[in-house]
């Protein structure tokens, strides 16, 4: 899902705080903490599954 990968990209590469990601896509913080959780749980999985 592109949200989800704009929100890790973000979080995880660029190491931004969830404030300021939430600030630049106009949404909660708690969407973006959902967006990365779902998004790092989808890589975990499909890494176990490779």
């Amino acid at each position: 899902m592109p949200a989800q990968g704009e929100a890790i990209r973000a979080r995880i590469v660029e190491e931004r705080d969830y404030s300021e990601i939430a600030k630049d896509l106009r949404c909660s913080e708690a969407v973006i903490r959902k967006r990365v959780s779902r998004g790092l749980a989808s890589l975990r999985d499909r890494m176990e599954e490779s």
